[in-house]
């Protein structure tokens, strides 16, 4: 008995995102520097981002606002650089945050 073949439907909802994770870095209005990494994949959340991106990791400065990640796996590491206390950015990590 043939079958016919299967389709994919482009439009159908997926339940378990890609990049399931988020980590928010909020500037506090001091220049610093930033490094995370995972053991999955990460990339920006938003567009405005000065961030430079690699398939597990994320370095850039902030100085004032949110610089947004998605990222799959296990936060391996979270690295301020520059920091001057108590002006440090907050890094907020949120696993499953959809």
């Amino acid at each position: 008995m043939a079958r016919d073949a299967a389709t994919l439907n482009g439009d159908a909802p997926n339940d378990a995102p890609a990049l399931p994770h988020r980590v928010t870095i909020v500037g506090h209005g001091v220049p610093t520097s930033f490094e995370i990494t995972v053991d999955g994949t990460i990339e920006a959340a938003d567009a405005t981002g000065t961030a430079v991106v690699s398939e597990h990791a994320a370095e850039g400065a902030i100085e004032a606002g949110t610089a947004r990640f998605r990222f799959s796996g296990d936060m391996a590491n979270a690295r301020v650089l520059d920091r001057s206390e108590p002006q440090s950015p907050t890094i907020h990590v949120e696993y499953g945050a959809h």
